[in-house]
């Protein structure tokens, strides 16, 4: 539970950082399996990429080998190879699972073996994904077969590129491939640390990978997933597509060797989820596929077309966040917002609390993101928010530290459950109410533990009734503390306040006369200001309890 709670707090640390997530192939099942997947879910709704890593050996040994073999091999074979836009080329292996075509011989054992090992992050990675999205969301259908498939069911392609500088030629376009992102579902790649892949966090900060060794696999999510599979339920906020992108090869290696499985359903499938099902609109991925003129199931694709239209690759963007959002709302920091009712007439701009713009499909540069705030409002007037407690739409956690209540234009505070959305005054004093109770019972419970261990009430429970309802008071005595820890995380200055009056009311009435010095030991640790315990003179805990008349086993969180 500890190594659990650990890797959940880095997990936190690390998605506010400008590095790849790591996490080891054990740590990874072990989550899954213990469905604490609150943190995981945070890093794929803001990173939208983790490696994971401590493959076995004979994984890391079959990358080296594929890295320094395929290069001939693909080009002994005389494989297709395209020109990227620095002037490097790239030659491709290509295989998938409806369409098998055997590895080339060379690095037949190696590929089988990489293939295999990826089948095994796959399998995790679609637990994952089908436990944070919900495994009723991501089912589809193809239009010559009606039976009902899921995310862990879809086709993959698997791809071996690599890449060489031409010699003699110095482009200065900064990019073998500019970011971009996949049209699949979900993209696995073997890493080039000599060349790293670069990405894009949700903030548009650069995520370098190139600390991640070769017993790792990075984990990219595609746009099929949250703009395909997922469109119109509320999953589909919580990936967020990755861009990537492969820097220059010019002047800087001889090749780049990766192998890379992308994820894909056939392109006559659709979603079948209760949303879609709702609009009766099949929405092929051939037509997702082609409408959003990116890469299609290819790890990194080639610039094949000319720059004007590329360009008009941009402006699909944009149609599609308006298809995404209902009529009463518009994109705004990667977010479907309500629109003001109170100026239909006027024109509206997505502002924070400082009434600073927020990021949109058509504001990209000098603007806010990862900003709760953000909200539309109407243009002509900022004072539509001066009456309203909050802005309407919900957060736990306070990204800019401690935050007062009471400003229309910052988020409400959610109170531990979803549904607690404290949005009007009446709601958060409450809330205040019901911490600073939550505070006393803590205080509360502490004492009744004490008591009940130290054999001061309830004379005539004795036995295994005792035993079981001193466990059940410390389940909820470390509970109840856990609240505690996040009322005090969402960074309200009101609810913080509550909370240490709550404890110290709490501490007045019950607690004033215990001992200093609570422990996390497992009993009796007030007794040490009592001099050191020997084993020899008492045969039990429960003896030094009543000898002394206390025994204090609380856990201060």
């Amino acid at each position: 539970m500890c190594k659990n709670l650990f890797l959940q707090m880095l997990l936190i640390a690390v998605s506010q950082s400008g590095h790849i997530y790591q996490i080891g192939l054990s740590d990874l099942d072990s989550l899954v399996n213990s469905n604490q997947l609150s943190s995981l879910s945070s890093i794929l709704s803001s990173q939208g990429s983790l490696a994971v890593t401590s493959l076995p050996k004979d994984y890391s040994q079959a990358v080296r080998n594929i890295k320094r073999s395929a290069p001939a091999c693909l080009e002994q074979l005389n494989y297709p190879q395209f020109y990227l836009p620095d002037g490097s080329q790239r030659r491709t292996f290509a295989s998938g699972s409806d369409e098998q075509e055997d590895y080339p011989d060379c690095i037949r054992e190696d590929s089988e073996t990489v293939a295999k090992h990826l089948d095994t992050v796959d399998v995790l990675m679609s637990r994952l994904i089908a436990d944070i999205a919900g495994p009723e969301n991501l089912v589809w259908k193809t239009q010559n077969d009606q039976n009902v498939r899921n995310f862990s069911t879809a086709l993959f392609k698997d791809h071996i590129h690599v890449y060489k500088p031409v010699e003699g030629l110095n482009d200065d376009s900064g990019y073998a491939a500019p970011f971009h992102t996949d049209n699949g579902l979900l993209l696995m790649i073997t890493p080039f640390q000599e060349h790293p892949l670069q990405m894009k966090n949700k903030m548009g900060e650069i995520v370098e990978t190139g600390e991640i060794g070769e017993d790792a696999v990075l984990i990219l999510l595609a746009s099929g997933l949250p703009q395909w599979l997922l469109r119109g339920t509320k999953s589909s906020s919580k990936f967020f597509p990755v861009p990537h992108a492969v820097p220059s090869l010019v002047n800087d290696v001889s090749s780049r060797t990766v192998f890379a499985r992308m994820k894909v359903v056939p392109m006559d499938a659709y979603p079948s989820n209760l949303a879609a099902e709702e609009k009766k609109d099949r929405n092929l991925f051939e037509q997702f596929f082609h409408d959003v003129k990116q890469c299609g199931s290819e790890e990194l694709c080639p610039i094949t077309k000319p720059a004007h239209q590329q360009l008009a690759l941009e402006s699909s963007w944009s149609a599609l966040k308006t298809d995404e959002c209902s009529h009463s709302q518009a994109y705004c920091w990667m977010n479907c917002l309500e629109l003001p009712t109170t100026c239909p007439q006027s024109p509206v701009q997505c502002s924070n609390s400082d009434s600073k713009p927020c990021c949109t499909d058509t504001v990209t540069e000098d603007c806010e993101a990862m900003d709760q705030s953000c909200h539309w409002e109407c243009q002509a007037s900022n004072d539509t928010t001066e009456d309203k407690f909050c802005n309407g739409y919900g957060t736990d956690m306070y990204m800019q530290g401690f935050t007062a209540s009471g400003n229309g234009k910052d988020a409400c505070v959610i109170l531990l459950f979803k549904s607690w959305v404290l949005d009007t005054r009446t709601k958060f004093g409450l809330g205040c109410v019901g911490v600073i109770l939550l505070g006393v019972a803590v205080e509360g419970m502490l004492c009744l533990r004490r008591q009940l261990q130290g054999r001061r009430i309830l004379l005539r429970i004795s036995g295994v009734t005792r035993r079981v309802s001193i466990v059940l008071l410390f389940g909820l005595n470390i509970a109840s503390g856990y609240l505690a820890m996040l009322v005090a995380m969402t960074y309200s200055v009101e609810l913080f306040i509550c909370m240490v009056i709550g404890l110290v009311v709490g501490h007045a009435i019950f607690n004033t006369e215990a001992a200093v010095g609570e422990s996390v030991d497992p009993c009796c640790a007030s007794q040490r200001d009592n001099g050191i315990l020997k084993k020899d003179d008492y045969s039990t805990c429960e003896v030094i309890c009543e000898k002394y008349a206390e025994c204090d086993t609380n856990l201060k969180l």
